[in-house]
């Protein structure tokens, strides 16, 4: 298997990015549905293409042994981290380009343009791939600058539209601040080792405070892309706003780049000191904590899952942080546990994110709203959608039997390995954490409770006539949702490929931690207990057939006729737990009192505002922009002073550059 994926294996790499890049072609059909099919058609075959050539690699026969597999002379990098990142994005992004057969029809409905965005989409999914296999820092740097650039002008679809033009606009924002910072890292990189190949870095923090600049940088530019508070400020505005396609993919799979970065950097590093682990560890429990808590907070359907973002992000970060821990302390076990949980909640973020992303992109379109608190009943108009979305929110909470939970009970296994090797103050610390990862999955089913019984159960809210959904539809939440049911019950198979990337990029003798925790009497407890439920549902069959069953008509607090008035919203059921962290979620409530000796129509709104965005970012933006409005030079309307400016910056770079190398 080696010498077939040295030869013929590159071949075939080279073969499946030549079809994904074919489709662009397509894009430039006149007619729009045309090229809406072939184009996205042609794409599918090369992602699927390459999810077999990915599968076909020795990541999931052999251990991989390194770069040695590489092609254009060691700029693309083919070992077990990339592998499985590519595994990643191909296995995501098939379902979410399925669906766009049927959320792009939405937009030619109306009139509007979508070639524009298939293109750049395509873009966006081949630069994606291609970040996780460089092996040249400038190469990394243009795909990582294509990768963001394209999301941009996918996300303006409506750009016409307030909302779509503030949200890109922080999006843009952070993707160029994130460019700035790894020019820096790798610069650095670069001076300290004298090449620009990733597979050339090999540094130890003992070589001095530059090795420590550089993890801060790869934590600070890598985090921001990845959503970690306090740089996720931008991810709530940015994914609401864009296309339901283009959220699940930005969600599921692009923050997941930010991942790779911090991973990889620590391969460069390695073994890191104790305090990084804590540093990583301390900020994601912030940002899992906090994520869901003001996920619990909106209203707006995308802009909850977004934070959710934020939450998800924060526990893959504390698996990271407990990896970091083991690293330091020598102790391979704990970083199995830690790597391990990790790569395998960034597998399983992307699969439950994109399905609920999608999933309230079908409810989205045809309710014409992202506010929860319009919807309500769809479960009887939708139930296959509403099932759907019930998988990927038992799975986004961590509840077993499905795959949530499988990456969690390996995190949490890693604070009890830590508890349990290191002894003294740690036992106190890691209870600490665990009750801390404990309480973002109790939010996090609090959330999703919120938001099935408010969209699906109840009475409609809103009058829906007709709520359309097609194959494509059911087929890309069917695909995810069966990738939650399967590596909930049958794990074994995903925790092997997790672990054999861990014993080979990370070079550490491969651990039996992960593999022997007893997978396959958790999948016969799951097995048993989803038999039991069927064995139940059939009796109930049974004697509602022989006995019948009588029908009524719904009632609350002794009133039939049951009406909107008489449900919770979503404002009501989430207030008292939104109330004990107010401060923090700046949560407000407007409550309309009637003075009038007679009672009238009361209104209730609550509303929670990010406090990095609206104390933090946004104080810090208008400084920004007071302070260049007093520069001359920026207030000129002739474009010759700005394009003079752009050529003063990069002679200056070009001079940097030259002076340093």
């Amino acid at each position: 298997m080696n010498g077939f994926f040295s030869n013929t294996g590159n071949i075939l790499f080279a073969a499946v990015f030549a079809i994904q890049f074919l489709a662009i072609v397509f894009t430039g059909l006149k007619n729009d549905r045309r090229a809406l099919y072939y184009s996205n058609f042609v794409l599918l075959i090369g992602l699927v293409s390459g999810l077999f050539v990915t599968l076909s690699s020795k990541l999931f026969f052999a251990l991989p042994t390194g770069p040695q597999n590489s092609l254009l002379n060691n700029w693309i990098r083919l070992d077990g981290l990339s592998f499985y990142f590519l595994f990643v994005i191909q296995l995501a992004a098939i379902p979410t380009t399925l669906y766009n057969f049927s959320y792009l029809r939405h937009y030619m409905e109306k009139k509007i343009g979508i070639k524009n965005f298939i293109l750049f989409y395509i873009l966006t999914i081949i630069s994606t791939q291609v970040i996780v296999i460089a092996n040249q820092a400038v190469f990394f740097l243009v795909c990582w600058e294509v990768m963001s650039i394209s999301a941009y002008f996918c996300m303006i679809l409506e750009k016409e539209k307030e909302e779509v033009q503030k949200g890109s606009f922080y999006y843009f924002a952070a993707s160029h601040v994130v460019v700035f910072i790894l020019y820096i890292f790798f610069f650095l990189l670069h001076h300290q080792t004298g090449s620009w190949f990733l597979s050339d870095y090999h540094l130890s923090f003992e070589d001095g405070a530059v090795i420590s600049t550089i993890f801060i940088l790869s934590f600070i530019g890598f985090g921001i892309k990845a959503g970690f508070m306090p740089f996720h400020f931008w991810l709530p505005q940015a994914h609401p706003v864009a296309p339901t396609v283009m959220s699940a993919f930005l969600s599921g799979v692009i923050i997941k780049t930010g991942i790779y970065g911090i991973i990889r950097t620590f391969l460069f590093i390695k073994p890191v000191p104790e305090w990084s682990g804590w540093l990583v560890l301390i900020v994601s429990m912030i940002s899992a904590v906090f994520g869901v808590w003001y996920a619990l907070a909106q209203h707006d359907i995308k802009k909850l899952l977004a934070y959710h973002s934020v939450e998800n992000i924060g526990i893959i970060g504390i698996g990271i942080g407990i990896g970091f821990i083991g690293s330091a302390n020598n102790l391979p076990a704990v970083e199995f546990l830690g790597f391990g949980g990790a790569l395998l909640h960034t597998l399983n973020h992307a699969i439950f994110k994109s399905l609920l992303f999608i999933g309230s992109g079908i409810v989205c379109q045809n309710l014409d709203t992202r506010n929860i608190e319009l919807m309500g009943g769809l479960v009887h108009r939708a139930g296959y959608i509403a099932l759907f979305f019930l998988i990927g929110s038992v799975a986004i909470s961590g509840i077993p039997p499905l795959n949530g939970f499988i990456s969690e009970f390996v995190i949490f296994t890693g604070f009890f390995s830590i508890a349990g090797e290191l002894k003294n103050y740690y036992p106190i610390l890691m209870l600490i954490m665990v009750v801390g990862l404990a309480f973002v999955g109790g939010l996090a089913v609090a959330c999703f409770t919120k938001v099935n019984a408010i969209i699906f159960l109840g009475s409609e809210r809103k009058e829906v006539k007709h709520f359309h959904t097609t194959i494509y539809d059911y087929l890309s939440l069917g695909i995810f949702a069966a990738l939650c049911i399967a590596i909930g019950f049958y794990p074994a198979p995903f925790v092997e490929i997790v672990q054999r990337v861990i014993a080979a990029s990370f070079n550490i003798q491969p651990s039996s931690t992960l593999i022997n925790m007893d997978w396959f009497y958790l999948s016969a407890i799951f097995g048993s207990i989803v038999l039991g439920i069927a064995a139940l549902l059939l009796v109930k069959l049974w004697h509602h057939k022989k006995y019948g069953s009588r029908v009524s008509g719904a009632w609350a607090c002794g009133y039939e006729n049951l009406s909107p008035r008489m449900q919770y919203t979503a404002s009501s059921f989430a207030d008292e737990i939104n109330t004990i962290s107010g401060s923090i979620l700046l949560y407000n409530k407007e409550i309309d009192k009637s003075e009038k000796p007679f009672p009238t129509p009361l209104k209730f709104e609550s509303h929670s505002r990010d406090f990095v965005d609206r104390k933090l970012a946004m104080p810090a933006y208008g400084f920004l922009k007071s302070f260049i409005s007093k520069i001359g030079i920026f207030n000129q309307t002739d474009i010759r002073y700005y394009i003079a400016f752009i050529l003063i910056i990069i002679t200056i770079y070009s001079l940097i550059a030259f002076l340093w190398t």
